[in-house]
């Protein structure tokens, strides 16, 4: 009796332990929900762990944990609890999901598949998780098995377009053309309105050589819905594919023309047409119709007047093209191709004032761009402004990356400082230019005839100008330049055989070249002849 008194004692004791633990189990636990919903991630992860201790089994406890220590970067250890937690109660469905999820983004997809398959089997009418092993047969490709579950998913949903798609993503990559085209002929069937599907089913005949048959599919989309957003883009691949371009161009028209296509395809559709394609006359009365029927459908949009005004500078309508540039400016004055057409149509109309006002006004919205630099320098220094036009230069040329177009920028600064003075900034700017090209003739000869004028370096002169004269042969201005860089030398009969061959060619009279000419043949001693230039050039003067 007194040992059976014992026993009741020690068996009361230790319910009274267990009790205490479960308790402290459950107030962490508790704890750690209610840090979980204040989003304290490090909290609820302390009274989780805290919950486990006194309760080293507690699944959900583990659950929680797991979802935290994700949060938290903590991954592995976020696998590893919830692997011990399914193991703990492996009829619980939302451990084993979670535990699947993982196994999935380790893409160990046949643990996730070991999981699924027997959850889908107890749970057939969850949707989303049969869903989710679909999607893992597709990225292990077992196909036979993911096309048995759309099969199964189809039976709990009736006929769903989803389905048929997964599915024919599936034929296609298995190679099964017949397949993929009653997959999608079913589609058509099952939505007789719905002109997507016979898209579908036209482009596939197209993309397996089965035009005839994708031309019977759009025929039936024009006769369903002729306003079909999609179908003229449709056609124009067709006929492209078929080498009828003309007809294609047609079905550009009209998708432009189509009031139920976005504008932002029609805009994707025109950049793909005309960047496949290298400038010809026929391309360019192509882009007039484009942009025209821009302008018809859209009179309040800058897209038709910048078309219109590529075609009429491709053409050298100057004036037009300036017009729509402006016309497209108002509706974004910010706009960079309609502000280089207008200062790109400015400079040949030699309306200096505009060339002006529209390159600095272009300035204010691109601030690095060389072009506008450019033409600000030009304008001013056609003012007569050189000391503006050597600022707009050089803050341009900053902003250069290739070397051709800064040899452009430092061969005018080379002009512009020679003119107020500033030779030897003038002389290295020539110098930067002849290293990115040794070729540039029209430098050699400035940068020759300023040395000779100074008299200094008329060797570097002369071997300057005589590259420019073998660059250019029949150029009487580099032969001028030739001819006097010798006279300066000393070298008066060379310099004479140059200067008559400038003569020659000099289509206008020039009083400067007669009164080089005449310098010369004085020191030939030709000097009735010299006499006869000497007063040529006078009378130009006079003139």
């Amino acid at each position: 009796m007194k040992r059976f008194f014992i026993i009741i004692l020690l068996m009361i004791s230790i319910a009274g332990f267990s009790q205490v633990d479960v308790r402290k189990n459950a107030l962490e636990f508790s704890k750690g929900i209610e840090c979980k919903y204040k989003e304290d991630g490090q909290g609820a992860i302390k009274h989780f762990e805290d919950a486990l201790k006194y309760m080293p089994n507690d699944a959900a406890s583990m659950f929680e944990l797991s979802e935290q220590y994700v949060k938290m970067g903590r991954v592995d250890d976020a696998f590893t609890v919830i692997k011990k937690a399914a193991e703990i109660d492996p009829d619980n469905k939302w451990y084993q999901m979670r535990l699947a999820r993982f196994y999935r983004n380790y893409e160990q997809f046949d643990d996730f598949i070991k999981i699924y398959e027997p959850l889908t089997a107890k749970y057939p009418n969850d949707l989303d998780m049969l869903s989710e092993l679909i999607d893992v047969y597709l990225f292990s490709k077992q196909y036979d098995k993911a096309l048995q579950k759309l099969d199964l998913l189809e039976k709990q949903t009736g006929s769903n377009p989803i389905v048929s798609e997964q599915r024919i993503e599936i034929f296609k990559r298995q190679g099964k053309t017949k397949n993929v085209i009653e997959e999608l002929q079913k589609l058509v069937d099952d939505n007789p309105e719905d002109t997507r599907y016979y898209n579908m089913l036209a482009k596939y005949y197209m993309d397996n050589g089965k035009e005839k048959e994708a031309a019977k599919v759009y025929e039936q989309i024009k006769t369903i819905d002729p306003n079909d957003p999609y179908i003229n883009i449709s056609l124009l691949e067709y006929y492209e594919k078929k080498g009828d371009l003309d007809k294609a161009f047609d079905e550009l028209i009209a998708a432009i023309n189509n009031k139920n296509l976005d504008f932002n395809t029609k805009a994707n559709i025109y950049e793909y047409w005309f960047n496949k394609f290298q400038s010809t006359e026929k391309i360019d009365q192509q882009a007039l119709r484009a942009g025209q029927a821009f302008l018809d459908n859209y009179p309040d949009n800058k897209m038709g007047y910048l078309v219109l005004a590529s075609y009429h500078i491709n053409h050298e309508d100057y004036r037009a093209c300036r017009d729509m540039s402006l016309k497209a400016l108002q509706f974004e004055p910010s706009n960079y191709a309609a502000l280089q057409y207008l200062v790109l149509s400015d400079a040949p109309l030699r309306e200096n004032d505009s060339l002006m006002k529209h390159s600095l006004q272009a300035l204010k919205f691109y601030p690095t761009q060389p072009v506008f630099y450019w033409f600000a320098g030009i304008s001013f220094a056609l003012d007569k402004q050189d000391e503006q036009a050597i600022s707009y230069f050089e803050k341009g040329r900053k902003f250069v990356t290739e070397k051709q177009l800064l040899a452009e920028f430092d061969s005018y600064l080379g002009d512009l400082y020679h003119s107020v003075g500033e030779t030897e900034k003038a002389f290295l700017a020539y110098d930067r230019v002849l290293s990115y090209n040794p070729d540039d003739a029209l430098v050699l000869n400035n940068y020759a005839y300023y040395l000779s004028l100074r008299k200094e370096s008329l060797d570097k002169a002369k071997e300057m100008a005589l590259h420019a004269v073998e660059l250019d042969p029949n150029n009487a201005v580099y032969l001028d330049t030739y001819a006097w860089v010798l006279y300066q030398k000393g070298e008066y009969e060379a310099a004479e055989a140059q200067m008559e061959k400038s003569i020659k060619l000099l289509k206008t009279p020039d009083k400067t070249y007669y009164h080089h000419y005449a310098d010369i043949l004085e020191k030939v001693n030709k000097v009735e002849k010299a006499k006869e230039y000497r007063n040529k050039a006078k009378a130009l003067e006079n003139e």
